[in-house]
C-alpha cells in the first residue's frame, strides 16, 4: 500500500489522465518505511519521484500541476523503480549500473508519463522516454533533492521547505524513529547527551 502525500491547501489539482510530457523536479529519500499490505508487514527503503506537467492547465499561482510516485529503492528487474527507469531510459540497466545508480541525476530529466485514474485519484501508470524531436518546456518548479543522510547529519534546509505531509512521511523513517538501528551506527548511545 502506498502512502500518498497531498497538499491539503486549496489549490490541489489532480493531473488529467492520458499520456503527458513531464519533467522530474523532485526526488526525496524517504528512508526505510514500514508498510502493511494484505496483513504482511515489510520495511523497505523508499523514494518519492515527482514530475511537473507543463502541458496541463496551470494552477492559480502559475505553477504546473505535478504528480508523484513512491518507489522501493531497487533496480531489480521486477521492482517498479527498475521497470520505470529502464522504460524511461529506453534500455535495461547493465550489471555494472545495477551496483549503484544515483537517482538524484533524474532531476530535470524529461519523461512521457502515462497517467491513469485509480480509486478516483490520478496515478503514474508508466514512465517512458520523450519521443525523438519532441521538446519539453523548461522546469518552473524549483528542483528539490532531499538527502536523508544529510538531514540526519543536521542539514535541515530542504526538509524545512517541504510540506507538512512530506515531512511527516520522512519523520516515520526507521532511520529517525529507531536511530540505533541505522546501518552506520554501531553505538546505540551515539547522540549528543552531555554525560
Amino acid at each position: 500500500m502506498a502512502i500518498m502525500a497531498e497538499d491539503k491547501g486549496g489549490d490541489f489539482k489532480q493531473a488529467e489522465t492520458g499520456t503527458h510530457p513531464g519533467r522530474c523536479y523532485m526526488i526525496l529519500d524517504l528512508g526505510h518505511q514500514r508498510n502493511e499490505w494484505q496483513g504482511e508487514v515489510s520495511v523497505k527503503h523508499q523514494v518519492l519521484v515527482a514530475w511537473e506537467l507543463p502541458t496541463q492547465p496551470l494552477l492559480e499561482d502559475g505553477r504546473p500541476v505535478s504528480i508523484s510516485k513512491f518507489y522501493t529503492l531497487s533496480l531489480h528487474e521486477k521492482a517498479n523503480l527498475g521497470i520505470d527507469l529502464s522504460s524511461w531510459r529506453g534500455r535495461a540497466f547493465s550489471e555494472e549500473e545495477k551496483d549503484g545508480f544515483d537517482v538524484g541525476k533524474l532531476i530535470g530529466v524529461p519523461a512521457m508519463l502515462s497517467i491513469v485514474e485509480r480509486n478516483g485519484k490520478s496515478r503514474v501508470g508508466g514512465v517512458m522516454g520523450i519521443p525523438k524531436g519532441m521538446t519539453v518546456p523548461d522546469a518552473i518548479n524549483k528542483p528539490i533533492l532531499f538527502d536523508l543522510e544529510a538531514f540526519l547529519n543536521g542539514d535541515r534546509e530542504v526538509f524545512d521547505e517541504l510540506s507538512e505531509g512530506l515531512q511527516g512521511i520522512i519523520n516515520r523513517a526507521q532511520e529517525i524513529t529507531k536511530p540505533a538501528d541505522r546501518p552506520d551506527s554501531d553505538d546505540p548511545f551515539d547522540d549528543d547527551i552531555p554525560f
